[in-house]
């Protein structure tokens, strides 16, 4: 997935992501709404044709970078195990 960083400051990061990825927004939002260190989590979709999903990202006393990889490595992994049950509940019933 090719992001682009369109503003990044101390305290503020502004991503774009491709087009057809928006979906990945709501639950990246979500889990960074959750986090103490953050301020603002938001996404805009803008037009549908014409611009990219954003997610602007506005922290207090850590860096937005980092806050963002924390939050990302954490779904990651939830996924991960989400979709190991799966494949053991899926084998369950092929057996």
């Amino acid at each position: 997935m090719e992001l682009k960083v369109v503003e990044k400051e101390h305290d503020l990061l502004r991503v774009e992501l491709p087009k057809g990825e928006e979906t990945l927004l709501i639950p990246l939002v979500e889990a960074l709404q959750k986090e103490e260190k953050v301020v603002e989590a938001r996404y805009f979709l803008g037009h549908p044709y014409l611009d990219r999903p954003t997610l602007y990202l506005k922290t207090k006393g850590e860096k937005p970078q980092q806050v963002l990889k924390r939050v990302l490595k954490d779904l990651t992994d939830l996924y991960d195990d989400l979709l190991g049950d799966f494949e053991k509940q899926a084998d369950k019933i092929k057996g």
